[in-house]
């Protein structure tokens, strides 16, 4: 985390800024119906440490009731914290399981639940890269996983569109697609490693 967002995030732990969850949700609450809206650009869901907290991840679905929530976890995929993300997507509110390496994508895409995954940076559009030449060498880089599932990069992090002009992470059913995103920033040799090379389509397979 860098930046503005840094900066607002330290100002939130040092309690100079932030709200507590009611009133973060009232402008959700008057949003026109089929809104899409993102929860969290930092942090996760409410809840200690690993933990999920039921009731407030239920007082968001409510206030998301009839919107299209883009909503992240990185909570550990326990049986109470799926469970209450069940519960959550059973009331609308669709909630993506992030991983940080594809191997790891796959194993929580077979809770059957929305999943988004780190990509390696090798995935993203470089500054000097057209888009036709970022995407004749994409073509060369795995698009789906080890267990089959398709990986598509997420088009806001190469092209103009916008998260509300895609909507895609707000979907719970994506028919077993993943959801990529390339590491950037100054952090970005960290993630590599953690999410791992960029295989070659002959690697995983490619359809």
């Amino acid at each position: 985390m860098t930046g503005p967002l840094k900066l607002h995030w330290d100002m939130v732990t040092s309690g100079e800024r932030g709200s507590g969850l009611d009133e973060a949700l009232q402008p959700i609450r008057k949003l026109n119906r089929g809104a899409i809206w993102r929860y969290g650009q930092a942090g996760d869901l409410p809840g200690e440490k690993d933990t999920i907290d039921r009731a407030g991840v239920l007082k968001i679905a409510k206030a998301s009731k009839g919107k299209r929530a883009i909503i992240f976890t990185h909570k550990p995929p326990s049986l109470d914290n799926i469970a209450i993300i069940r519960e959550a997507a059973a009331e609308g509110l669709n909630i993506n399981l992030s991983a940080d390496s594809i191997e790891k994508a796959d194993n929580l895409a077979d809770l059957g639940l929305p999943v988004a995954v780190v990509l390696n940076s090798e995935y993203g559009r470089r500054k000097d890269e057209s888009l036709s030449e970022y995407r004749r060498r994409a073509k060369d880089l795995a698009n789906y996983t080890p267990k089959g599932r398709k990986i598509a990069v997420c088009p806001a992090t190469y092209t103009d569109v916008s998260c509300t002009q895609c909507g895609v992470c707000a979907d719970g059913e994506r028919k077993g697609v993943i959801v990529g995103f390339p590491a950037h920033g100054t952090k970005k040799k960290r993630v590599d490693e953690i999410a791992g090379h960029a295989g070659k389509r002959s690697d995983h397979g490619s359809r």
